[in-house]
Formats: structure tokens, C-alpha cells, sequence
């Protein structure tokens, strides 16, 4: 076995001293380890004993010339790199060169006299890196979940992996030469040579997606530069059923978080809404006590009315967001500023820049961190909103104290370090995110206070 690096070369030629000499220079001079052979008979033995990455073989040889020598070697190793050194620099030698399959040919005489070694190490170099990349794409394909064919544009199978043919429940030879239309649905078959033609004509890739069989697949085809008399373009196609059901899911889910809200909305909001105006209509108390119970029903009645509040919020916020606009990120924190009390604190916008995004969700999202940072530091805290050094996202940061606990639990539904709070602001901030695709995180700012970094946004100039 030869290392990625490391080429092992077998030189093939009748004339004892050219076949080493060739060989010495090869190994000594350009560090690839090369072995001579003085016949085709002793080149096929040696290459019985495996591990050479090229064969260098002189055309004109008794009893087998280069070219018949080629014939026998792909008999058991159809692809090794093989490159004839032939003393005619005719038409007709080259054409059947090429013809039989070499990988390059060099006139012998120039290698010979002018000394051209350093050519010949270059071309072994050369044909012996893309046999190795050519293994390694046939593995990755091979390998691959994704399902791959290689088609004409007129329907024709000329080679498919395994996954693929694991799908058409068949063997991957006896797929070859088939139309796709006869082993897989024909309307699907028609739409997928239709999008691999458009790719052919237009010699760019394109995509598509489609349901074959009860189930869902993302198609990507690839115009493939030929030297066959027709078009051919590759069929790359991922099977995406459980990313589809997921999404099915997550909007079914999201339609019981509507119910949900609407329910909470309906049942709960009405007798709060009565206890709250029951309270309001009582006379004022005669003594202390009583004034005191009065208070402790009112407060209790508004911090139902919070929890409420931010659980509509968060049933609402959970949901996906399938049209994002484009929008400039300090007129998001202006707006959001607008919705907080806030006598004592100051917000700036240090950086901007546009993003696309649900409006009024991160406007929700910057109003809790606004509101999340003035009721940890009393009120008196200044606020920073930035984008990030990674370019892929914004920050909000205060010069406060800090948060109290652990970085990862503050984000939990119901975690609160402030006796007056409900403990959902931070769960709708990640909801918010999460809705995004973006994440959110905890850190400490500059000045010691909180710092909370939103990620994997998709900015715009």
C-alpha cells in the first residue's frame, strides 16, 4: 500500500539500461519510487504482486508492444494510470494511444536525450492525482445516503449508486441502459429529466423537490462535461421525509399553541378582568387591615395578569417564521425602546445594519432584554445594542451589575433571580430566536454587566 503522498511507479521498457536508468532518476532525483522491468511478461508478473499507482511503458517492445501490453493490464486493473513512451510522433500512434485508454504518452527520444525527466515525474504526478481523486469521489458517491444517477438527457441510466438503486429496489447493473421512466414514477421521472435538461441547456445546476412513493426528496442536478454524442447531467437526491413530517409537526403544534392561547385569552382574561373591576368598585376600607388585604388582591390580581400576559406571548412566539422581511436593526431597537418605561435608563445603537427578520417578533425579543436589563439594576443602567465581531449577528449589552446564576438556566421557562418576576422573558427571547433559526447567549459585557448575544443571523449591507 502506498501512503497519500508516496508513488510507485513500474518502468517498462526492453533496453536494460534505459528501463533502470529511468527508474534511478525517477527515485533519486523526483522521490518517486520506481521499479524496472525488462519485458511485458515480467511487468505482468509484477504488477500480480500489487501495490503500483502508474506504469511507464515503452511502445515498441518484442513480443508485446506498449499497447497490447496495456490490453493485458486491464484484463485484471482497469484503471491504473498508464503512460506509453513511444519513438513515432505520428497521427496514427497517438490516435491509438488515446484510443486504448492511455493516460498520456511522451516521445521516448525526448526523455531519452533531451533529458526530460523531470517532464515524465510531472506527467506520473499528474495522472496518478486524479486516479486517486477519481477513487475518491467513486467512494464518496458510492458511500453516500443520497441517492445518485448519472443520465442523459433522453432518459438514459449510465451509472447509479447503491442508495439509489436500493430505492428503485434493483441492482445497480442492471439499471444501466434503462430510461428512468421505466424503473420509478413516470410523472416524477418526466418532471426530473425536464429540471436535468433545463440544467444542461443553461450549464448551471438547479434544484428541485418532489414526492415519489409516499415520500419526500430535495433534487440537485449537475450539467457533467462529456466526451459522449449526448448531453448528460447527475441526479443528486436526498430523501427529506423526516425534515417534511417535523415541519408538518411543528404547524400542527403551532395551531394547538393557537387554540391554546386563545383558550387562556377566552377563559382566563374574562374573571380576571371581573375580580380586577370588582376590586376597583370597593369602598375604602375602614382600617389598615383590611386596606392591606384590599392591596394583597390587587397585586396578586396584576401579576395574573403578567403571567398571562407573557404566556400568550410565549405560545405565540414558538412559531416558525416563513416570511422574514428585511429590516434595519436600529430602527427595531428604537421602536422596541418605545414600548419600555424607562425614566433613568439610556439605550444607543452603537452598529447596524439590515436583517431579515419577523418585525414585530424581535422587536419583542429587544424589549425584553431592554426590560430584563433595567429590572435587574434597578432602573438606573445604560444600554448598548451592536453587531457582533462574527458579522452574523447583533448583541444587547448593559453596564449593570450582571446576571445573577448560571448562563444556561436563565433561559428557562419560569427562572427568575427578582422576587416580582414572572420568569418568561428570557424563555421568550430564545423562543423568538429559535423561531429564526438564530441562537441566543449569555456573556458578560466589557463593563461587567449582562450581555446577550443573538447568532447565526442573516445580516445585509
Amino acid at each position: 500500500m502506498t501512503s497519500e503522498t508516496n508513488i510507485r511507479t513500474l518502468v517498462v521498457d526492453d533496453s536494460d539500461f534505459f528501463a533502470e536508468m529511468t527508474a534511478d532518476t525517477l527515485t533519486q532525483q523526483h522521490g518517486i519510487e520506481s521499479v524496472a522491468a525488462n519485458s511485458a511478461a515480467e511487468a505482468l508478473e509484477r504488477l500480480d504482486g500489487g501495490g503500483f499507482d502508474c506504469v511507464v511503458s515503452d511502445y515498441e517492445m518484442p513480443e508485446m508492444d506498449g499497447l497490447e501490453l496495456l490490453e493485458e493490464i486491464r484484463e485484471t486493473n482497469p484503471s491504473i494510470p498508464f503512460i506509453l513512451l513511444t519513438g513515432r510522433g505520428d497521427e496514427e500512434t497517438a490516435s491509438a494511444a488515446i484510443a486504448a485508454g492511455v493516460a498520456d504518452y511522451l516521445l521516448k527520444l525526448e526523455v531519452v536525450e533531451d533529458k526530460q525527466y523531470g517532464r515524465l515525474a510531472n506527467r506520473i504526478q499528474n495522472v496518478v492525482s486524479q486516479e486517486r481523486t477519481r477513487k475518491k469521489f467513486e467512494s464518496l458517491v458510492s458511500d453516500s445516503p443520497d441517492g445518485i444517477v448519472h443520465l442523459t438527457t433522453d432518459g438514459t441510466i449510465l451509472s447509479v449508486n447503491p442508495s439509489m438503486a436500493r430505492r428503485l429496489s434493483a441492482d445497480p447493473d442492471a439499471l444501466v441502459g434503462q430510461k428512468l421512466s421505466a424503473v420509478m414514477d413516470s410523472e416524477a421521472a418526466s418532471q426530473r429529466l425536464e429540471a436535468g435538461k433545463s440544467a444542461v441547456e443553461n450549464g448551471t445546476a438547479t434544484r428541485s423537490e418532489d414526492a415519489v412513493g409516499g415520500r419526500h426528496y430535495h433534487n440537485q442536478y449537475i450539467p457533467v462535461d462529456s466526451h459522449r454524442k449526448s448531453d448528460t447531467f447527475q441526479l443528486v437526491s436526498r430523501d427529506i421525509t423526516e425534515r417534511v413530517e417535523r415541519q408538518r409537526e411543528l404547524e400542527r403544534q403551532n395551531e394547538r399553541l393557537e387554540e391554546f392561547a386563545s383558550v387562556v385569552s377566552h377563559d382566563l382574561r374574562n374573571p380576571l378582568n371581573v375580580a380586577q373591576g370588582a376590586v376597583d368598585l370597593l369602598t375604602e376600607p375602614d382600617d389598615s387591615e383590611e386596606a392591606e388585604l384590599v392591596a394583597k388582591i390587587d397585586r396578586s390580581l396584576d401579576r395574573m395578569g403578567c403571567i398571562i400576559e407573557d404566556v400568550l406571548t410565549l405560545a405565540r412566539q414558538g412559531q416558525t417564521v416563513s416570511d422574514p422581511q428585511e429590516t434595519e436593526l436600529s430602527t427595531l431597537a428604537s421602536t422596541a425602546w418605545t414600548w419600555i418605561e424607562a425614566e433613568q435608563a439610556s439605550m444607543s445603537v452603537e452598529s447596524s445594519t439590515k436583517l431579515a427578520a419577523d418585525s414585530g417578533r424581535v422587536q419583542d425579543l429587544l424589549a425584553n432584554l431592554f426590560r430584563n436589563a433595567i429590572e435587574h439594576n434597578d432602573g438606573d443602567v445604560e444600554i448598548e445594542v451592536g453587531l457582533l465581531e462574527s458579522n452574523d449577528g447583533f448583541y444587547i449589552a448593559d453596564n449593570g451589575d450582571g446576571v445573577e446564576g448560571d448562563a444556561n438556566d436563565v433561559f428557562e421557562m419560569g427562572y427568575s433571580s427578582t422576587k416580582d418576576g414572572t420568569g418568561f422573558g428570557l424563555a421568550i427571547v430564545e423562543q423568538v430566536a429559535e423561531a429564526h433559526g438564530w441562537e441566543v447567549s449569555l456573556a458578560e459585557s466589557d463593563s461587567g454587566g449582562a450581555r446577550f448575544e443573538v447568532s447565526g443571523v442573516e445580516l445585509h449591507d
